[in-house]
């Protein structure tokens, strides 16, 4: 046995269901149990011999929602590596960064792209090479050998935005992993009603995707994925759905927000769709009611956590009585085996139920802290009063909630500059930093613009450097094409103001308060 419960379920249903189909994608590429078994075995072995890689050391996993991505981090426990996934959607620049943060290690390329290794990583297995090694045969007592992971160790490291430039890598233990995988499996999928199919959106490189592995793979459960050459267009994003034949679905409330802007999102389009799981962002009642109106008798769940404490520590289904008003819907209920306390930011003192306060979790989902970063890792773990943690990791969140008499925790936004837009959790200084720091902007600062309760898309109000005479929409595509090497597409602001000068507060920083008060008029 490996000592991840996650993976040793996962060869359990290579036992009792080989030929089912583990994985599927838009592009047609599937993987049955049996296959995943065998690949993560035959790569895992490979990965022990420590000619490729030193032992205990993190791997990079580079690529988007393929067969291989997913045999790949098993074999990664498997053999006592943590490892970090990088998804197709950073730019260049910042997969570099990430591999050199991680350190002096191996970087596997799923997608077989030529280049795509950049030259901070210490060795490269391209997916020609990884196929090859996912073909070989193992013998038993290789098998055997292979040491797993323990109980304290890393098995995944997720980069999040960083409020210098840089990405912050998040370490999620094995005991994480398996305590939210034992949660989600009594709290939430604890139907017996044969075999799902759970439709994935959300790349590996976030902490949502853990939802779907966990989910789609434990029981014997077939996760299909959404690529992005599919998502790209809601036509084939459509075509994809009907397809897919999905039970369950997990993404953000925005996706969903943009499938029901077509009428044939609907139960004649996914019949067997019974499930909805919304994480990521806040969820309003009108989608909800929406979603009702067009599946009906389907269940829908709102979500709600960090990556730093493994993706979700609240869930609830939203019942109509929830809807009868329209006020914000809760985040849910704390999940079993975590704390949530609500506490006042500046005194820790905790706060009475109904009012709003800083949110901090303690239990066993916390993350240990952010690799490597030990300044940034005491700055947010292990400040919760020993007297609520109780000898647990704990992590404070940054968000405002309040809780209610019955344990139902409301979201209120963000107590910093972080936000998440599209699911996607990002600070606003990493994208100031990206955008200072092409040739053409000398200040910048982004505001996220929010309708109707929600974020919407950011704003960029921006001093040009000296010199620049360019204004309008020619210089927003040239800055837009600069920063593009260094920001994800959805970091990118979508509209820019251009400034004289920017004010500034008392502190001599951009004054964020002024700025919101030109976006209001």
């Amino acid at each position: 046995m490996f000592g991840s419960k996650l993976v040793n379920a996962i060869d359990v249903q290579a036992q009792i269901n080989p030929d089912r189909v583990v994985f599927c994608n838009s592009r047609d590429e599937r993987m049955t149990y049996a296959e995943l078994r065998d690949r993560s075995n035959a790569l895992a072995c490979w990965l022990s011999d420590s000619a490729h890689v030193a032992p205990g050391a993190a791997v990079v996993l580079f690529g988007h929602k393929s067969p291989y991505m997913l045999a790949s981090m098993m074999a990664c426990a498997k053999s006592g590596h943590a490892y970090a996934p990088v998804d197709t959607v950073y730019p260049s620049e910042r997969v570099a960064r990430i591999v050199e943060q991680v350190g002096n290690t191996l970087l596997i390329d799923t997608t077989g792209v030529a280049g795509v290794a950049p030259q901070t990583a210490a060795a490269y297995l391209g997916l020609d090479e990884l196929v090859g090694i996912c073909g070989n045969k193992p013998t038993p007592e290789d098998v055997e050998a292979l040491p797993g992971t323990t109980r304290d160790a890393t098995f995944y490291i997720l980069f999040t935005s960083g409020s210098t430039g840089d990405p912050k890598g998040v370490q999620i233990t094995t005991e994480c992993v398996d305590e939210f995988s034992r949660w989600m499996m009594s709290d939430y999928v604890f139907e017996e009603d044969g075999v799902r199919t759970w439709f994935n959106r959300t790349p590996y490189s976030f902490d949502v995707s853990i939802t779907d592995i966990v989910c789609g793979t434990t029981r014997g459960d077939t996760t299909f994925a959404l690529e992005a050459e599919a998502d790209a267009s809601l036509a084939r994003t459509f075509e994809t759905l009907a397809a897919c034949d999905a039970t369950d679905w997990v993404s953000t409330p925005s996706f969903v927000e943009q499938c029901l802007a077509d009428d044939t999102y609907n139960a004649e389009l996914m019949p067997r769709l019974k499930r909805m799981l919304l994480a990521g962002e806040t969820l309003r009642p009108a989608t909800v009611r929406e979603v009702k109106r067009r599946f009906p008798g389907i269940h829908v769940y709102n979500g709600y956590g960090p990556t730093e404490s493994t993706d979700l520590v609240t869930l609830c289904e939203i019942t109509d009585e929830m809807l009868e008003n329209d006020v914000a819907l809760p985040i849910g209920y704390a999940k079993t085996g975590s704390d949530l306390v609500v506490l006042n930011p500046e005194t820790l003192e905790q706060v009475p139920d109904g009012q709003p306060g800083e949110l901090f979790v303690a239990g066993n989902t916390v993350a240990a802290g952010y690799y490597g970063r030990p300044d940034l890792t005491a700055a947010a773990f292990g400040v919760c009063p020993e007297e609520l943690a109780c000898g647990r990791r704990s992590y404070r969140t940054g968000d405002e909630v309040t809780r209610d008499p019955s344990g139902l925790y409301y979201f209120h936004g963000r107590l910093d500059l972080q936000i998440k837009l599209h699911g996607y959790r990002i600070e606003l200084g990493d994208i100031e930093a990206g955008l200072v720091a092409t040739p053409l902007v000398h200040m910048a600062c982004v505001l996220p613009v929010v309708r109707e309760g929600a974020i919407h898309h950011l704003m960029a109000f921006v001093v040009p450097t000296t010199g620049v005479e360019e204004r309008g929409l020619k210089l927003t595509r040239q800055i837009k094409a600069q920063v593009r090497d260094a920001l994800p597409a959805y970091m990118i602001p979508r509209t820019f103001t251009y400034l004289d000068e920017m004010p500034l507060n008392t502190s001599g920083k951009a004054d964020r308060k002024a700025l919101a008060a030109l976006m209001s008029k």
